[in-house]
């Protein structure tokens, strides 16, 4: 057993202190990378937003639907699916103290009489309000309405 382990560390070993060598290497360019773009990050964000009185909220999302869907049909809108639920927004404390919901964009219910699913992404909130570029899945249900 012991000869077997030795083989095992003294054969090639040119092979694996080159390995070693390499894979550190890469370990420190990986490091060196990482470190730069959150410095890039950094610098932008203390670019673009003042530095006092910045906050994050977190809003739910809400739907915005427009048309009129085929008759008979309405949207259930105590069903309807938002994923995510919400988003984080940055801005001034005094902007966002006013801002309780962000909403989609539109999204057309026109001549629909059943379920279905739409990727739509955020509508702006406000200038000075800053946002991820967020698509959200709306999951609108249809329901039959007596008229």
């Amino acid at each position: 057993m012991f000869n077997l382990l030795r083989q095992f560390f003294e054969k090639n070993i040119g092979f694996k202190i080159t390995a070693l060598i390499l894979a550190l290497a890469l370990w420190f360019y990986i490091v060196k990378e990482l470190n730069t773009g959150s410095e890039e990050e950094r610098q932008f964000l203390n670019k673009v937003l003042p530095q006092e009185g910045v906050v994050a909220k977190r809003l739910s999302i809400r739907p915005i639907f427009v048309g009129k869907p085929r008759w008979g049909y309405g949207v259930d809108n105590k069903n309807v699916a938002i994923v995510p639920e919400y988003c984080i927004v940055v801005g001034t404390k005094e902007l966002l103290g006013k801002i309780r919901f962000a909403y989609t964009m539109p999204v057309d219910v026109g001549g629909a009489y059943k379920p279905f699913t739409k990727s739509v992404p955020l509508s702006p909130i406000a200038p000075g309000v800053y946002m991820e570029e967020t698509l959200v899945q709306v999951t609108v249900p249809m329901e039959k309405v007596n008229r």
